[in-house]
């Protein structure tokens, strides 16, 4: 069977992140201080950008492993069907997530920008150009997956693909790939009884309230860590602490004057250590 084509990314966009440096840079007097509002929402813009540009990277790799599964499955032995089945549902699971990810955060880009006192015209024209490689991606992915879908018509001892597709999905919404995140102020978090006050020794220390021991996990946000790897906070970043131990590097705050985004970078690295994320309003 031939293989599945996949398109190279555009090498436009590698562009992208170089020329919104330059919007920066001319944007940003180097004389101004490092605390400057202008600067720091340049600066959170760009990180958003670099975001969404890695996605498209990310989601560039795994359209090369669905069309290296998909080549040649005739061949392959009924025994390994169904694992090569799930193989490709992941590999599409985590374009479709990712897709999703980088609508959501150039959405969010353009109306912070629209609605900020510092906006950037020759920002928009690059929020533009996001969006219009979005949305190509988006329509390859679409007939990518048409093709999967199609294997089953081509293959005999593959008819059961799309329900081994489709179990594969039912199997991922399981505890393993659950998490759950909160926030609030340390009152509200105390009342709920997800904090609980520290002795007078602790707060001497700047420690007003510590994580309980034992808390109501129902009334927690429930996220899918498969497909949630940014989290939006109508907070600016200077009001907001993470209480619970995450890998150090395994994700980004970013922010502007009015709200706030938590990029997670890597999801397995950023759950390892707690499946609960308790973030506290300041």
């Amino acid at each position: 069977m031939d293989s599945l084509p996949v398109k190279d990314y555009h090498p436009r966009i590698a562009g992208v992140i170089f020329l919104a440096f330059l919007v920066m840079l001319s944007a940003c007097s180097p004389e101004k201080p490092k605390t400057d509002p202008r600067q720091e929402q340049m600066e959170s813009m760009m990180a958003i950008l670099a975001q969404v540009q890695k996605n498209l990277g990310r989601i560039q790799q795994k359209e090369a492993v669905v069309e290296r599964l998909s080549t040649g499955i005739e061949n392959k032995e009924s025994t390994n069907v169904t694992q090569i089945g799930k193989d490709i549902a992941a590999s599409i699971r985590f374009i479709d997530s990712t897709l999703s990810a980088s609508k959501n955060l150039i959405k969010k880009l353009e109306e912070e920008n629209r609605s900020s006192a510092y906006r950037v015209a020759s920002l928009d024209k690059l929020v533009m150009e996001m969006k219009a490689a979005i949305n190509t991606k988006d329509s390859e992915v679409q007939a990518l997956k048409g093709q999967v879908l199609n294997l089953n018509k081509q293959v005999s001892s593959l008819r059961s693909t799309v329900d081994v597709l489709d179990q594969f999905i039912q199997e991922q919404e399981t505890q393993i790939y659950t998490a759950y995140y909160i926030t609030g102020t340390v009152d509200e978090l105390v009342s709920k009884g997800i904090l609980v006050r520290g002795n007078p020794l602790e707060k001497l220390f700047g420690s007003d309230a510590r994580i309980a021991p034992d808390f109501n996990i129902k009334i927690f946000n429930k996220i899918d860590i498969t497909e949630t790897r940014d989290l939006y906070f109508n907070k600016p970043l200077k009001n907001l602490r993470i209480l619970t131990p995450h890998t150090a590097g395994s994700y980004e705050f970013v922010g502007g004057k009015t709200s706030s985004i938590l990029l997670i970078r890597d999801e397995n690295a950023f759950w390892q250590k707690s499946r609960c994320l308790v973030i506290v309003v300041e």
